[in-house]
């Protein structure tokens, strides 16, 4: 038979850990769904576990070893069979109603639905909950980040072959390379606001430890000392205060354009004042830091000074280079302008 919702899970080496995850798909109050786990060439005995449950509906396929959530996802949905696809990482859980938010959703005609979760650290401690912000999206918002992990994510059977299928690459980021190819297909996310996931953070994942690729140059710095001195005076308060406020003025003008054309895809407990008045209180949170992550790489006998670009694809940093210099044009000048104060030159 047929289920409502196929799930994948890919999972490798997982063993007895994998039990909470599988555990809170059996507690789902919406029971019409089959979980696929497909087992990334594991070595220990995280197959034995999954075959250990005696419910039908929990299936285990062995992939080759990919080394990536990608190439088993794909490997799981080359099987499904089910009208709408969910996915489930092996190290998070999902609360009793995810599937069942989901299931209202598509039958509302949605295509791409993501749910808002918690994320826990090693200990399940929270760390967070889901903010107003995270649930907006457009497909610009898409080129800065992942935005939404696969845990909270459904959508209609199809999509991801549409486009070609979850990337294979190694290079971490293959949730997010599917969601901005989707957006280019004209696809668009349904977010809501119900709380469904419980997010596993870690900082071992691929795109913690991607090695720099993509940036935006600066300027350049002469030695060592100068870059010092850059970084001290970024992290003056009153310096951190000016980045910020400009940080926020350009994306709550970015905001306040796109719900004026209509771009915005939120919920409709979700309004633009809402939006605009979280802006304004990020803009005084003084533990937010601005630019910690500028770089400095050795050329030619000096500092080229960067800001790194998480991206997937040369086409993605293209476009978020594009974005960047447009929207945070105000940011770049500001640390231009301090690099030639700091550095002169004839």
């Amino acid at each position: 038979m047929v289920a409502a919702i196929d799930i994948i899970c890919a999972s490798w080496n997982r063993s007895e850990a994998i039990r909470p995850t599988i555990d809170s798909v059996l507690a789902q109050s919406f029971t019409d769904w089959r979980l696929i786990v497909v087992s990334d060439g594991s070595t220990d005995d995280t197959d034995d576990v999954v075959r250990s449950y005696t419910d039908p509906r929990v299936q285990l396929i062995r992939s080759r070893r990919y080394g990536q959530a990608g190439g088993p996802r794909n490997d799981g949905l080359a099987i499904s069979t089910a009208p709408a696809i969910a996915y489930l990482d092996d190290d998070d859980r999902w609360m009793p109603d995810h599937l069942a938010v989901l299931q209202r959703a598509f039958e509302s005609g949605a295509r791409l639905v993501s749910t808002a979760s918690f994320g826990v650290n090693q200990e399940g401690v929270e760390q967070y909950r889901t903010d107003v912000l995270n649930l907006v999206w457009h497909p610009d918002l898409q080129l800065l980040w992942p935005i939404y992990e696969p845990s909270r994510v459904g959508h209609v059977r199809g999509l991801p072959e549409s486009v070609g299928g979850w990337t294979t690459d190694q290079n971490g980021f293959e949730d997010w390379d599917m969601w901005l190819r989707l957006a280019d297909a004209g696809e668009r996310f349904t977010p809501l606001p119900d709380r469904t996931v419980v997010m596993y953070l870690s900082d071992n994942s691929l795109r913690h430890r991607k090695e720099l690729k993509y940036w935006i140059d600066l300027g350049a710095l002469p030695d060592e000392s100068a870059c010092d001195e850059l970084t001290r005076r970024l992290r003056v308060p009153e310096v951190q205060d000016e980045l910020r406020a400009m940080f926020c003025a350009a994306s709550t003008e970015f905001h306040v354009d796109r719900a004026k054309l209509g771009e915005l895809c939120m919920p409709a407990e979700v309004t633009i004042d809402m939006i605009v008045e979280r802006l304004e209180a990020l803009a005084k949170d003084t533990s937010i830091g601005m630019l910690q992550d500028l770089k400095f790489v050795p050329e030619d006998g000096e500092f080229r000074v960067v800001k790194p670009l998480q991206c997937t694809t040369d086409w993605h940093a293209d476009r978020l280079r594009d974005y960047l210099l447009r929207h945070d044009s105000e940011r770049m000048d500001f640390v231009r302008r301090l690099i030639k104060e700091i550095a002169p030159r004839g």
